[in-house]
């Protein structure tokens, strides 16, 4: 799939870094967030903030792809503000996408569930083709705890 143009804004925090890469002028294409670090009660405050800013204050009314490969640990609080944003987005037609899980991450997205409401691909370029389809609600892809080519690790 051909990359649109992208503008990139970032925010750092001690243990963590948002990076949203918005197109520039593909309308159809939803903004990527790519996260980075360690997700808890204390740095999950910072997503929707940083959101907030660069979307504006009704950002749930975009469709979203939340980019997990840089996270190395959430808790109960991220996924909290994921179930929050997901029920917003639901109401307003658009869809939150996850991408890229690995490690205690995703393990901790198939404990608790997540992939059963919140469709979750291998590749950010899988879940922008969902959506640039236009066709919503997304249908999830299988999800296993252990991916394939770790299992054989």
């Amino acid at each position: 799939m051909a990359r649109a143009a992208v503008r990139t804004l970032e925010h750092t925090t001690r243990r963590a870094a948002l990076k949203l890469d918005r197109p520039v002028k593909a309308k159809r294409l939803p903004p990527v967030l790519r996260l980075e670090g360690e997700f808890d009660i204390d740095s999950v405050p910072e997503i929707d903030r940083f959101l907030r800013r660069h979307l504006g204050p009704l950002y749930h009314r975009h469709h979203l792809v939340i980019d997990l490969l840089g996270v190395t640990f959430i808790d109960s609080s991220f996924i909290g503000f994921v179930v929050r944003l997901l029920k917003d987005q639901r109401a307003s037609r658009r869809e939150l996408l996850l991408a890229r899980p690995h490690g205690q991450v995703r393990r901790t997205l198939a404990v608790v569930g997540l992939p059963n409401v919140v469709p979750v691909f291998e590749s950010v370029d899988e879940a922008v083709g969902a959506l640039s389809g236009g066709t919503a609600p997304v249908i999830p892809p299988v999800f296993v705890a252990v991916p394939r080519q770790a299992a054989g690790q």
